[in-house]
C-alpha cells in the first residue's frame, strides 16, 4: 500500500520540493542552480560561477525539509585569464555592453546602471558569464564607474582588463571636459588603476577668441586650445593689465589653428601699447583694431602685428591715433580737463601745487578708477572765480563718453558725445547754471545715439480734479510745452508730471499728444494714450453728438502716419444726474470742510457747509456717495492714512445724523498719497487736506 501511496503522489511531492528549494537557492543568490527531483532525491545542475557556489548550494539545499539526498553535478562557467569587459556609446542613442561578467547579479546591475546613465539609449547586451582573478565588489563598482564616466561624452569607449580602466572619446563640452578628467584623477573606485585617457575637446567651430580694452575695463572670451595655454594667457593678460578690472570670460576648446598660442600673445602685448583697442582671432584671421596715443606708437603696433604673428594668420588692423586734444594758445590762462573715455588728462596751467592736488582730487572723485594724466603746469594769473568754472565744466563730463571743459580766462568751453539724449539736452543748461555769472559759457554736445521713433505715453483725467501725463517725451521742451499746454486747457485741476525723455523727433509726436489731450478734455474721466503710432482715447461723454465730434477730429486732424481707436462711452440720465449731484457736491464742500488740527473733529465753521451737503444728497436719493479724506504729507504714512479715514467718517455720520440714508454712504481713507498740491508750500499742503465726494448710480 506504502509503495501504491508513493506512485500516485510522487509527482505532486516531487513539485513541491522542487518549489521549495528553488526559492531557498534564489534566496541564497544561487540563481544559476538548476533541480531534478526523483522522489524525494534532488540533484544539482547548472554552471556556477565561483568555485565554492556548488558546495554552498548543496548546503542550503539539504536544510530544506523534505529533501533526503541531494547529488552535486553542478559545473563552473569557463575561466579566463584575460578578463576584459567594456561599454561603448555611438554618439546617438545605442550603448553596446561586451566582455565578461562574473555573475547574472553582475550582468543585471550593469543594465540596469545602462539604462540609469544614458536615459532614453537601447542598450544591447553582448556581455558573457566567465570567471577571473577578480574582486567582484571592485570590478562592478569599476564598471559602473566607466559608464558614468562614459556619459560625459558625445561618443566613445571605456574598457576594463582585470580593474585597469582605460577610456577614449570626445566631451560634449569643456565642462563636460574637466567633469571627466576631474573624476577620472579623483573619484576613482578603491582599486581601479587606469591606463589610458584619450579625452578630446569638442570642437570650436569657427575657432573664435577676443580681448577687448575699453574705459570700463578689460574683456578676454571666446575659446583657447587648453587649460595651461588659458591660465599662461591669462597670467599674461593680468600682469600687463593688473592695474584695470580685468573680465575673463575663456573657455576652451579643439579646433585651434597652427600657431594659435603665438597669436593670441602678440594680440595682448600690442593691446596694452593702445589707449583702447579690440583684438579678435576667428580661426586664421585676426582683426586688430585701436587707438594709439601718438603716430609712431601706431606704426610700431602694425608692425609687430605683420611681423611677429605666424604668417598663415591674415590680419586686418584698423588703428588711429588721437591728435592733441588741446592746444593753448599763447596768450591767455587756460585750464583744462580732457575725458578721452579710457583715460583723463589735465592740461594747461594752475595757479599753485595746493590747487592742482585739490583738483586731482575733484577729478579722481568723479571718474574713480579711470587713469588720470597730468599735464599741467603751474603758473601765476587765474582769473578769478576759476573754482567755480572748472567744477562746473568737471560736473558735466562724466554725463559724457568722451569731452572737454577749457576754461580760457573768463571763458568756459564744454565739448562732447554721449549716446544719452537726455545728458546732450540738459549739459548745456546745468553748464550755465553752475557756472553763473562767473564765466561765459559754451557747449557743443553731439548726440551719438539713437532716437526712438515709438513712444509710449498716457495722460489720464480723474474725478477728484487731477490730470496725470506720464511715460515718454521726445525732449524737455515737448515735455514742458505739453505741461503748460495741459495747465491751460484743465484750468482748476491739477496737473502731474511723471514724463521722462529719450531722445526722439518732437514732431509729429508733440502735435498728436496735443490732440490727445484737447479731446479727452471733452470726456469725464479720460483717459488717451499714444503707443507707437496709435492714439487710443478712452472716457464717457455726455452726449454721442460729443462722442461722434471726437470720432471725427481725431480721423481728420491727426497728424499723417498716426491712426486712432476709441473707447467711448455715452453717459446715461442716470449718470449725467449723478455727475451732476457730484458737481455741486464738490463745489460746495471745496476749502469749506474744517478739522481740528492733527484730529477728526469738525471745526463749527464746517456745520453749515454740511447742512447744504445733506440738502444736495437728499435732493440725489438714488445715488451712494462715497466720501474720500486727503491729509498733507506731514507726518508718517500710517498716521495720515489713519487720520484720512478718520475724517471721512466723521463728515459721513454727520450726513446720516441729520437725514441722509446712512446705507447710501462709503468712506475711504487715502492719507498724503493723492497730492493735488506742492507739499513743500503752505499753500500746496492746504489743498492737499480735502475731502472729497464721489457720486455713483447704484
Amino acid at each position: 500500500m506504502a509503495w501504491v501511496a508513493v506512485q500516485l503522489e510522487h509527482e505532486g511531492i516531487e513539485s513541491e520540493l522542487a518549489h521549495r528549494s528553488g526559492e531557498v537557492l534564489k534566496r541564497s543568490g544561487f540563481d544559476w542552480a538548476s533541480l531534478h527531483f526523483s522522489g524525494r532525491d534532488a540533484v544539482l545542475t547548472g554552471k556556477a560561477p565561483d568555485e565554492r557556489d556548488p558546495a554552498k548550494a548543496m548546503a542550503s539545499l539539504e536544510n530544506v525539509w523534505g529533501v533526503r539526498v541531494a547529488a552535486d553535478r553542478a559545473e563552473l562557467i569557463d575561466r579566463v585569464a584575460d578578463y576584459r569587459w567594456s561599454v561603448s556609446s555611438s554618439g546617438g542613442d545605442r550603448v553596446r555592453l561586451t566582455g565578461y561578467v562574473p555573475s547574472e547579479d553582475a550582468r543585471r546591475a550593469l543594465i540596469e546602471a545602462a539604462y540609469s546613465t544614458f536615459r532614453g539609449s537601447e542598450v544591447t547586451d553582448e556581455m558573457r558569464l566567465a570567471r577571473g582573478a577578480i574582486d567582484r565588489d571592485a570590478w562592478l563598482a569599476a564598471a559602473v564607474f566607466s559608464m558614468q564616466s562614459l556619459s560625459g561624452l558625445k561618443r566613445g569607449e571605456a574598457e576594463l582588463a582585470n580593474l585597469n580602466l582605460s577610456i577614449k572619446g570626445e566631451a560634449k563640452s569643456s565642462e563636460d571636459y574637466r567633469k571627466v578628467r576631474s573624476a577620472l584623477t579623483e573619484r576613482r573606485p578603491a582599486g581601479t588603476a587606469l591606463t589610458k585617457a584619450d579625452i578630446a575637446l569638442p570642437v570650436a567651430r569657427p575657432f573664435v577668441w577676443s580681448i577687448k580694452k575699453s574705459g570700463s575695463g578689460l574683456a578676454v572670451s571666446g575659446y583657447a586650445p587648453s587649460d595651461d595655454e588659458r591660465e599662461k594667457l591669462g597670467a599674461r593678460v593680468k600682469t600687463l593689465f593688473g592695474t584695470m578690472s580685468i573680465t575673463d570670460r575663456m573657455d576652451i576648446a579643439a579646433g585651434a589653428p597652427d600657431g594659435w598660442s603665438k597669436a593670441a600673445g602678440v594680440a595682448v602685448e600690442q593691446l596694452a601699447q593702445l589707449r583702447l583697442g579690440e583684438a579678435s582671432i576667428s580661426d586664421r584671421e585676426m582683426t586688430f583694431s585701436g587707438e594709439a596715443s601718438s603716430e609712431q606708437i601706431a606704426s610700431a603696433v602694425k608692425k609687430t602685428l605683420k611681423l611677429q604673428v605666424p604668417q598663415n594668420f591674415r590680419i586686418v588692423d584698423q588703428i588711429r591715433f588721437s591728435k592733441p586734444d588741446v592746444v593753448v594758445p599763447a596768450g591767455g590762462y587756460v585750464m583744462g580737463i580732457v575725458n578721452e573715455g579710457a583715460t583723463l588728462n589735465l592740461v594747461g596751467m594752475v595757479p599753485s601745487e595746493a590747487a592742482r592736488a585739490a583738483l586731482i582730487d575733484a577729478i579722481k572723485a568723479r571718474f574713480p578708477g579711470r587713469q588720470l594724466n597730468d599735464k599741467s603746469q603751474v603758473a601765476p594769473g587765474a582769473p578769478d572765480g576759476w573754482q567755480q568754472c572748472v567744477v562746473a565744466g568737471l560736473a558735466s563730463l562724466p554725463r559724457l563718453k568722451k569731452g572737454k571743459s577749457i576754461l580760457t580766462d573768463r571763458s568756459l568751453e564744454v565739448s562732447g558725445e554721449t549716446d544719452d539724449y537726455a545728458a546732450s539736452q540738459a549739459v548745456p543748461g546745468d553748464v550755465k547754471a553752475a557756472a553763473g555769472q562767473t564765466c561765459e559759457t559754451r557747449t557743443n554736445i553731439a548726440f551719438t545715439g539713437q532716437l526712438k521713433t515709438d513712444l509710449t505715453w498716457k495722460a489720464s483725467r480723474e474725478a477728484n480734479g487731477m490730470v496725470t501725463i506720464e511715460g515718454e517725451a521726445p525732449d524737455d521742451a515737448s515735455r514742458l510745452r505739453l505741461v503748460d499746454i495741459a495747465q491751460q486747457i484743465f484750468s482748476g485741476y491739477s496737473v502731474t508730471d511723471n514724463m521722462k525723455i529719450v531722445g526722439a523727433s518732437a514732431e509729429p509726436w508733440s502735435s498728436a499728444a496735443h490732440l490727445g489731450l484737447e479731446e479727452m478734455s471733452r470726456l469725464k474721466n479720460g483717459e488717451v494714450t499714444i503707443s507707437g503710432k496709435e492714439l487710443v482715447i478712452k472716457g464717457a461723454a455726455e452726449s454721442e453728438q460729443v462722442a461722434s465730434d471726437i470720432r471725427s477730429v481725431l480721423s481728420t486732424d491727426l497728424p499723417p502716419g498716426f491712426k486712432s481707436r476709441d473707447e467711448i462711452t455715452v453717459m446715461s440720465v442716470e449718470e449725467k444726474a449723478a455727475d451732476s449731484c457730484q458737481s455741486l457736491m464738490r463745489q460746495t464742500a471745496k476749502g469749506s470742510i474744517n478739522f481740528e488740527r492733527a484730529k477728526a473733529d469738525l471745526t463749527p465753521d464746517s456745520i453749515q457747509t454740511l447742512k447744504e451737503l445733506v440738502q444736495i444728497a437728499n435732493e440725489c436719493p438714488h445715488f451712494s456717495i462715497q466720501i474720500d479724506g486727503h491729509t498733507d504729507a506731514e507726518g508718517t504714512d500710517e498716521r495720515n492714512s489713519r487720520l484720512a479715514d478718520r475724517r471721512a467718517r466723521a463728515v459721513a455720520d454727520f450726513l446720516s445724523q441729520n437725514g441722509v440714508d446712512a446705507r447710501r454712504l462709503t468712506t475711504a481713507g487715502y492719507g498724503a498719497t493723492r497730492p493735488i498740491g506742492d507739499n513743500n508750500t503752505e499753500e500746496g499742503r492746504a489743498k492737499n487736506r480735502r475731502i472729497e465726494f464721489t457720486v455713483r448710480v447704484n
